[in-house]
């Protein structure tokens, strides 16, 4: 059940981030709070523009830079055209006003245009690619305030074009800008002319436009870093007296009327068929959970125990606590079960605990493990095997070892680290096959599960029908890439991951699991008859598998008695040493062989890391640290620095 909701919550996650980071991929250093352009088509075909653009910023920035392209002519453009319909263009003016809305002196900062020098000394220019282009400079030598007005005032001369039967002016107003646009509102006015005698077709995704007597007004919020501002407009042929190079002597209206109602309709299709392919993700996602579902009752939901309780007062099983490990944690072994089987071998008397003339007092006494020569080998698991023999041949002498030989064997050299590296991996390779013969977990799920990877072919249908529209229809494919491929990873991991124990298995998993919330709570259980400290020995060897001995420990000395008869100790091992030396205190044992087996873990770190360091350091000259589109002229765009 927690690898379904670890599932489900991960894929969710991924979803919301995608989303945060596409929309934090929108905004640059600084953000376009608002852009506002007051437009005026005059009578000779002339575009006068005044523009303010409000700019929030962090500290450091001084210059800014407005693009504006005033190319006309198209070769992408379907439509006829005439490559000698040029335009002009004539910077006015530029204001500059701070947080407060108040212009600025004009002391107080410069403006420039192209083929002159900044600050730098280099010349002010368009980003490469913009040809008939005019860049116009803008500084603060003191920094601009954290939100600037920019006010920009330039006609475009030749900006419409007149045909037979109208007069056009198909312009595009931004098209390159370093962040995300909040809100933008665009007017522009034609004096004169009624609302019936206009006609306007505006670009973009989203966004709203309204034609009114003498005024076209298109405005929206949120215009994306690759998206247009682009808008076409057909007025009456007799209301402009326009040069003759900007003239076509040619019919175009109903061409271009029919060319935008195609616009329209791709762009409509478009729209309507993003709109099914984003919707259509989150059905896809709601089928691929059906069968995450599907696959979680049949294969991954626990069988139900027979056992219920909240307690279990004693072992559920006498297998080893690395064979419960195997169980409890779902087929992992873990650091503490090398710990909990030294502790298991002493307890059982296979080693025995010697004092090794060490005196009491000391912090940390260097007790001696000794192979007890009449114990019989041959029963024991593989894995207590293997550790015996790591420790007293390969360590020790061949009878005994000392718990400082230990600790220190792994930072002898790098080569005894490995050996202790590869001691551990035998270990844990030696408990999985011996708690393996328990068949712990269900042996057909690992055939059954594969069945269901039938489904991870869904969202793999639907990159490739996301990639075949895109290629059809132009479409923005992101989400649903992104979705699918996270949906078919996460499904395909999930159900990889699958794994299920047998009847038996959760039944004795519930009973281990009861077992654990005894050893937590039963320093509050006032009517409990604390056990002899053997009994506790043999509990505290799981307690360490189960990673609970410290708090165990913290229980027993206060429940368990301060003096204990001589008779009572008879069989007891490593606790049984705190009560034949009162100056030890009850852990002291415990904790000596706890922290003995973590320092040998830890010098096994360091030496490889050492190792390692000092093998990169020997490398090179040192060390250290390692819609669719009307193609109409204009452009351009807004940058800082």
């Amino acid at each position: 059940m927690k690898r379904s909701i670890i599932f489900i919550i991960l894929f969710i996650i991924i979803i919301f981030c995608f989303f945060g980071i596409s929309n934090l991929l929108e905004y640059g250093d600084y953000e376009v709070n608002s852009y506002a352009a007051d437009v005026t088509l005059e009578n000779d075909g002339s575009m006068h523009v005044t523009e303010e653009w409000v700019v929030s910023y962090p500290e450091g920035y001084t210059v800014s830079y407005r693009n504006i392209s005033y190319k006309k002519y198209n070769p992408d453009n379907p439509l006829y055209q005439e490559a000698g319909n040029r335009v002009g263009i004539e910077v006015l003016g530029v204001t500059v006003k701070g947080a407060d809305g108040v212009p600025l002196g004009t002391s107080r900062y410069e403006w420039k245009l192209s083929g002159e020098r900044d600050e730098r000394g280099e010349i002010i220019e368009c980003p490469a690619g913009m040809s008939e282009c005019e860049s116009i400079f803008v500084r603060v030598p003191s920094g601009f305030e954290e939100k600037m007005h920019f006010i920009y005032e330039y006609r475009i001369t030749g900006a419409m074009t007149k045909y037979n039967d109208a007069a056009e002016l198909n312009w595009i107003f931004l098209d390159r800008f370093e962040t995300k646009i909040e809100k933008y509102e665009l007017t522009i006015n034609v004096p004169g002319i009624a609302r019936e005698d206009i006609m306007a077709w505006p670009r973009g995704t989203s966004g709203t436009y309204e034609v009114q007597d003498g005024k076209i007004i298109a405005k929206g919020k949120n215009l994306k870093k690759a998206e247009l501002l682009e808008i076409r407009i057909l007025l009456p042929a007799e209301e402009f007296d326009v040069p003759a190079r900007n003239r076509v002597n040619r019919a175009m209206r109903d061409e271009i009327i029919r060319y935008e109602a195609e616009l329209a309709e791709e762009m409509n299709n478009r729209i309507t068929i993003a709109t099914v392919l984003f919707f259509g993700t989150f059905g896809m996602l709601a089928v691929l959970l059906v069968c995450a579902y599907i696959a979680y009752v049949k294969y991954d939901k626990e069988h139900t125990p027979e056992f219920s309780g909240k307690y279990y007062r004693e072992l559920p099983a006498d297998y080893t606590p690395a064979e419960m490990s195997y169980l409890y944690y779902f087929r992992k072994i873990h650091d503490e079960d090398i710990t909990a089987t030294v502790l298991d071998l002493i307890r059982k008397k296979y080693l025995l605990l010697d004092q090794n003339q060490e005196s009491v007092t000391k912090k940390n006494p260097d007790f001696k493990l000794i192979r007890n020569p009449e114990a019989d080998l041959k029963e024991l698991k593989s894995h207590e095997r293997v550790l015996l023999d790591w420790f007293i041949n390969t360590v020790g002498d061949g009878k005994e070892v000392t718990l400082k030989q230990v600790e220190n064997y792994p930072k002898i050299s790098y080569q005894h680290a490995l050996r202790f590296q590869n001691f551990t991996k035998s270990f844990v390779a030696s408990a999985k096959l011996e708690g393996s013969k328990h068949d712990f977990f269900e042996k057909k799920v690992a055939r059954e599960k594969s069945k269901m990877l039938v489904a991870a072919l869904i969202p793999g249908f639907y990159i490739f029908l996301s990639f075949v529209l895109r290629t059809v229809y132009s479409v923005n494919i992101t989400f649903p890439l992104v979705a699918s491929f996270a949906a078919l990873f996460l499904y395909a991991f999930y159900i990889y991951s699958i794994d299920k124990r047998s009847v038996k298995g959760n039944e004795d998993f519930a009973k281990w699991k009861a077992f654990k919330q005894f050893l937590l709570d039963f320093g509050n259980m006032k009517d409990y008859p604390i056990p002899g400290i053997v009994v506790w020995e043999h509990y505290l060897v799981y307690a360490t598998s189960l990673k609970i001995a410290d708090k165990v420990m913290e229980q027993l000395e206060v429940r368990l008695p301060k003096t204990i008869d001589d008779e009572e100790l008879v069989g007891a091992t490593y606790l049984g040493l705190g009560y034949r030396y009162p100056t030890y205190r009850l852990w002291y044992t415990f904790g000596r062989i706890n922290s003995s087996m973590a320092l040998a873990r830890q010098n096994f770190t360091q030496t490889v890391v050492a190792y390692n360091t000092k093998k990169a350091s020997g490398f090179g000259g040192g060390g250290g640290f390692t819609g669719g589109r009307s193609f109409g002229g204009g452009g351009g765009g807004f940058r800082s620095r």
